[in-house]
């Protein structure tokens, strides 16, 4: 979920689907992390399309769409899961970074 300037709220979807008819910009700024996938060739082609047709790169068009995926599956995810996950996530953040806060 993103909360707008003026307070409105919106999901994930609708920001990637507002980004890729051309109705709306986002640009990211923090810290990343390189990872690797393996797609398959249909996939990958789908990833890149809308990467061209929303004029960002395919990297961003990955992590718009994950972002819209993780949003997605965690709306659906019990309580205890959700606590479970947030526990891991914290865990693994603070493995991320050294003790000068630098990834």
């Amino acid at each position: 979920m993103i909360t707008l300037e003026d307070g409105e709220v919106i999901s994930a979807a609708d920001e990637a689907a507002a980004i890729v008819e051309g109705t709306a910009e986002a640009t990211y700024i923090g810290v990343s992390k390189v990872i690797s996938v393996r797609l398959p060739v249909t996939l990958a082609a789908r990833v890149q399309a809308l990467a061209h047709k929303s004029g960002k790169t395919r990297n961003a068009a990955v992590a718009m769409l994950l972002e819209v995926g993780l949003e997605e599956v965690r709306q659906r995810l019990s309580e205890d899961t959700l606590t479970e996950l947030h526990a891991i996530e914290q865990e693994l953040l603070r493995d991320a970074f050294d003790l000068n806060g630098e990834a």
